[in-house]
């Protein structure tokens, strides 16, 4: 079992990584001393509700001896949206959700993003808990960033909300079909290249291209939430250092919308970090070296390197309503080297055009 400390000037949080912690969820709520006369709503999708371990949780609730109902919406990230959180507000009404009660949010990055939004937002904020159970919500339930998307793009609508705690449930990973676990390495990969130089080695001499025993992949993850963790406590509202975490993320935010949601959230921002260490390649900030080594260690784990023959002008303008740039030019969290990014924010669209239009021709 790993537990991490997360320090929030909203109010600190304790990270719990252990198997099977969802069959002792009830328990782990009387730990954080939440009453047995609070109401909990957990909010689910369709494919994780129907699963041992979300039945486990549920079982747990109820031995425990919490009031509890379960909510569950359609999987997949068209579910991160307004229309899906205005069906939830009134089963949360009619349960009798007061401001003393609590959410627990079960399953992977889109689960935590809307339930940790409507947690934010119902009855003006309610408390909530991080229950992940994906390799990618490593990521998105350590944080405190909630929120929805809009037609217009990713993540638009949204609040710095942390959680009560984040309960993970090793065990869970799994059951992952082997496409969710390898776009879950492209953000276990990108925290090696933002701050740990040693857990991106590791991955470049031993591909985890399969979920692995609890005792390989608990100092894995560890480190990778770690990288997380310590740049959250620095910048909790994203006023720059926090940019670093979007490494990747800038391009494939656009070529994931660009796809219409067909390629996994992980499989676009592996070609987004390709795409944006040639730009900091380009801009003179990275060698060429470490760019390839980038590019071969999402290879390795499976993950796609190769840029979308696409319309520009259509990735284009979904990159420009990202919320980091400003006016004119873009920002950009781009590497430097395995271990360090910084923020550019003076990046023209003509710049990342001729990357992008020089990676299709390599291709």
């Amino acid at each position: 079992m790993s537990i991490l400390e997360v320090k929030s000037k909203s109010g600190g949080y304790r990270v719990v990584a252990e198997g099977n912690v969802l069959a002792t969820l009830g328990e782990q709520l009387s730990r954080l001393q939440i009453s047995r006369r609070t109401s909990v709503t957990v909010i689910t999708d369709e494919t994780v509700g129907a699963l041992p371990f979300a039945k486990d949780a549920a079982r747990s609730l109820e031995a425990a001896g919490y009031r509890y109902q379960i909510l569950e919406v359609p999987a997949g990230d068209h579910s991160k949206s307004l229309a899906t959180a205005s069906t939830l507000y009134p089963k949360l009404l009619a349960f009798g959700m007061r401001r003393s009660d609590l959410i627990v949010a079960l399953g992977g990055g889109v689960i935590g993003d809307l339930a940790g939004f409507v947690a934010a937002t119902y009855l003006r904020g309610i408390s909530f808990i991080q229950a992940p159970t994906t390799l990618l919500a490593h990521d998105s339930s350590i944080g405190g960033k909630v929120g929805v998307n809009l037609p217009e793009g990713k993540n638009l609508v949204g609040a710095f909300y942390p959680p009560r705690a984040v309960l993970y449930d090793l065990s869970a990973l799994a059951t992952l079909p082997a496409r969710q676990w390898t776009n879950g390495m492209a953000e276990v990969i990108k925290h090696g290249i933002i701050g740990d130089a040693r857990l991106f080695e590791r991955l470049e001499e031993k591909p985890l291209t399969v979920c692995p025993d609890a005792a390989t992949l608990e100092p894995i993850l560890t480190a990778a939430m770690k990288v997380k963790i310590d740049v959250v406590e620095s910048d909790e509202r994203e006023a720059n250092r926090r940019q670093v975490l979007n490494v990747g993320h800038t391009l494939g935010h656009a070529i994931e919308q660009r796809s219409h949601y067909g390629l996994g959230h992980g499989e676009a921002i592996s070609i987004g970090l390709v795409l944006e260490a040639k730009l900091a390649v380009a801009r003179g900030l990275l060698d060429e070296e470490t760019a390839v080594r980038i590019e071969r260690v999402l290879a390795s784990h499976g993950l796609p390197t190769q840029t979308p023959r696409d319309d520009w002008r259509e990735v284009a303008a979904l990159i420009d309503v990202d919320k980091k740039h400003g006016r004119a030019l873009w920002t950009f969290a781009l590497p430097t080297a395995i271990g360090d990014v910084v923020i550019v924010d003076d990046v023209s669209p003509d710049e990342v055009k001729a990357v992008y239009d020089r990676s299709l021709e390599e291709a």
